[in-house]
């Protein structure tokens, strides 16, 4: 069947299937940068209310050097999800493995030699930084805290960070509210990388930027990924940001895994009906295209609605 753009699901070609049926595994012999197996994630009731299960026995594997994509609305647990990994949020259940060493339920204490080897950019660039630290003291924190680096090794690695990201050196003597949204992104950027880190956890890192902005903003985070080969959990709404960045792709509902394959698999050949939905609500810049997706959005929509 040709490929005329719209959203039409035929069944994946059997190399699709076989390319995307390893992904749920591990390389051979290789340890993951990144394992969750069985998670799920609860939020204590409060007032005398009953607990709420954000996520449910959720299983990926991200290997090293790899880029994968979580996709979901809002609330479908994908930010709970990036909490987790990097240790602000206790799992309920199964393990989350980091490198091969199981962070689920390990003390701040022993947490503390591992947060090096993992990192995450937040959504929002300006709640993200300490306003009363200067960027340069920002993006050093991290190294001063690990390292214990001289002032001038200090001063030498945050200035080759501030070149990794594009800003200029100088920048390292002002303050938050003098950048720019995408500027300040930029700093978290390399405050995130200060510590070379074998995994890096994007939460929604672009959602908060003006769509120019956002374009720069992935550029540089692929060439970045591309230079220091870190894995990378991508969590995003945009079905668009996705497809640039990402090998693989998960797709989550309201904290379950739905779906999981190649990039390929997960937006050409989609097998789960709430993956339709989203690859239907994506917009696209052909207003002809984007007409006929809303009506197979309504369609899917209707469609759903009389079997959940």
């Amino acid at each position: 069947m040709e490929d005329d753009g719209s959203l039409q699901i035929t069944d994946a070609p059997r190399a699709v299937l076989r390319e995307s049926a390893g992904l749920a595994t591990p390389d051979a012999g290789v340890v993951p940068a990144l394992q969750l197996t069985g998670v799920s994630i609860e939020y204590p009731g409060r007032f005398r209310q009953p607990g709420f299960k954000a996520v449910s026995d959720v299983s990926f594997v991200i290997n090293p050097g790899e880029v994968m994509g979580l996709v979901g609305e809002s609330g479908s647990g994908k930010s709970t999800i990036a909490r987790a990994v990097t240790g602000l949020l206790p799992v309920s259940a199964g393990s989350v493995d980091i490198n091969g060493t199981n962070i689920a339920g390990l003390s701040p204490k022993k947490m503390l030699p591992l947060r090096r080897k993992f990192a995450i950019v937040f959504q929002d660039p300006a709640a993200s930084l300490n306003p009363r630290m200067s960027i340069g003291e920002s993006i050093g924190e991290p190294l001063f805290l690990h390292e214990k680096l001289s002032r001038a090794d200090l001063d030498r690695r945050v200035e080759g960070l501030l070149d990794d990201v594009q800003l200029p050196t100088n920048f390292r003597n002002r303050y938050p509210h003098e950048l720019s949204g995408g500027q300040r992104q930029r700093v978290g950027i390399a405050r995130a990388l200060s510590l070379r880190p074998s995994l890096l956890v994007a939460d929604e890192p672009t959602s908060a930027l003006d769509v120019s902005v956002q374009a720069r903003v992935l550029a540089l985070l692929q060439d970045l990924q591309q230079q220091y080969g870190f894995a990378c959990l991508f969590v995003s709404h945009d079905l668009a940001v996705v497809e640039i960045l990402a090998s693989h792709i998960a797709v989550l509902n309201k904290g379950i895994m739905v779906e999981q394959g190649s990039t390929e698999q997960v937006l050409k050949y989609p097998q789960d009906a709430y993956t339709r939905r989203l690859l239907a609500a994506a917009p696209v810049p052909d207003p002809a295209e984007q007409a006929q997706r809303r009506e197979q959005r309504n369609a899917l929509m209707a469609a759903g609605s009389t079997v959940e």
